[in-house]
C-alpha cells in the first residue's frame, strides 16, 4: 500500500493499482525524446504487472505497532519477500521475458539496482536468500529463451549481461547508455525501474487532497515555480491546506540506442496534472485514472477500526495528467 499523508488524513493507493499507472505510461511511452521498449508487448507486461503479487496485503491495510498504517517500504523483510515472489511467479508464468524482467527489478530493489543506485546498502544479510533464489531464477529463464528456436527476444548481449550481473553486481564497463553495447534487457531494465520510480512519487504526493477548491477552464500552465497561475474560471481561492510539492525527477531513463540516458522532470502543476520534460509520450496528453480511497485519521485504534473505516471511505479515481513542459 502506497500512502500520501498530510497532517490530518491518508490516502491509499494499492501496489497493483501503482503498477497499472506505471503500465499505462509505458504503454505510451516512445516519441520524439525516446524509442518504444522493445519487445514492446513483454515488456508493457512486466511494467503493469510487476507488483500483482501485492493483492493479498493491499487487500487489508495494516498498522504499525505506532497505530500507523504501513507504507510499503516499511514491511517486514520475510513478508516482502513472500509478495515479490509471488508476482514474479505470476508474469513468468504469463511470459518468461516478461517474468525475467520482473525478477532483475525485484532483486535489483536488494542489489542496489545493479549499478544504477550504488548509494543504497548493499544487500541486507535478510535478503540475500532472496537475490540468489531471483538469480538462479533469472539464469533459468534465460537458458529456457534461447534455447526456443521460436523465440529471439533474449540476444547473446543479454545472456552474457545478466552472467555480469549477477557476478559484479552491475554491468560490463563497457556496456552503458550511449554506446552500441546497450543490450534491450539493460535499457528495458531501466525503462521499468524509471517507471516504477515515477509512478510511485505521483502515488505518493498528495497533491489532491485540499490542494485546491472551484473549477477550471482550459489547459492548466505551469509558472517557472511549478505552480499554477491560469486558467481559473471561478475565481475561487486556493484551499490554505493545500500542499507545496517539488518537481520529481528520475534518473537513468532510456532515450535511443546509441544516446546517452535522460533525467525525467515532473513539475506538478494543478491538481494531478503534471509537466514533462523531456517529454516521452506519443500523446499529449497523457491521461490515467487511478483508484484511491482517502480516511480522514492518520492514526488508528486497532487494525480493525483502520480496515473498517478504509472500507467506508468512497473509491475515487484521480486523473493524472501528462504534457509537455
Amino acid at each position: 500500500m502506497i500512502l500520501a499523508a498530510t497532517d490530518d488524513r491518508i490516502r491509499f493507493v494499492t501496489q497493483p493499482d501503482h503498477a497499472a499507472l506505471a503500465g499505462r505510461f509505458a504503454e505510451a511511452w516512445g516519441g520524439e525524446a525516446v524509442d518504444a521498449p522493445t519487445p514492446k508487448p513483454a515488456v508493457r507486461l512486466a511494467v503493469h504487472a510487476h507488483d500483482d503479487g501485492w493483492w493479498p496485503r493491499d487487500r487489508r491495510p495494516r498498522l504499525k505497532p505506532d497505530g500507523t498504517p504501513y507504507d510499503f517500504y516499511e514491511i517486514p523483510a520475510a513478508q516482502w519477500m513472500r509478495l515479490q515472489r509471488r508476482g514474479v511467479d505470476a508474469v513468468a508464468r504469463a511470459d518468461p521475458y516478461a517474468g525475467l524482467l520482473v525478477s532483475l527489478h525485484a532483486a535489483g530493489l536488494r542489489r542496489q539496482r545493479y549499478g544504477l543506485s550504488p548509494s543504497w546498502p548493499e544487500t541486507p544479510r535478510a535478503f540475500r536468500g532472496f537475490v540468489e533464489r531471483e538469480q538462479r531464477r533469472q539464469r533459468s529463464l534465460a537458458t529456457a529463451l534461447r534455447e526456443d528456436d521460436t523465440d529471439d527476444r533474449l540476444s547473446v548481449d543479454d545472456s552474457a549481461l545478466i552472467t555480469h550481473l549477477h557476478d559484479a553486481g552491475e554491468p560490463p564497463s563497457e556496456v552503458f547508455p550511449g554506446t552500441a553495447r546497450d543490450p534491450h534487457l539493460w535499457r528495458n531494465y531501466r525503462l521499468l525501474s524509471a517507471l516504477d520510480a515515477l509512478s510511485l512519487r505521483i502515488c505518493a504526493t498528495p497533491t489532491r487532497m485540499g490542494s485546491s477548491v472551484g473549477s477550471w477552464d482550459g489547459e492548466e500552465r505551469c509558472d517557472d515555480e511549478g505552480s499554477n497561475r491560469e486558467g481559473r474560471s471561478d475565481g475561487a481561492q486556493t484551499d490554505p491546506g493545500a500542499v507545496e510539492v517539488a518537481p520529481i525527477e528520475i534518473p537513468h531513463v532510456p532515450t535511443r540506442p546509441g544516446e546517452p540516458d535522460t533525467t525525467l522532470s515532473a513539475t506538478p502543476c494543478f491538481g494531478d496534472s503534471w509537466r514533462i520534460d523531456p517529454y516521452p509520450f506519443d500523446r499529449s496528453p497523457v491521461t490515467v485514472h487511478v483508484p484511491t480511497r482517502t480516511v480522514d485519521s492518520t492514526s488508528f485504534q486497532d487494525e480493525r477500526t483502520l480496515f473498517d473505516r478504509y472500507y467506508a471511505a468512497e473509491i475515487e479515481e484521480i486523473t493524472v495528467t501528462m504534457r509537455p513542459a
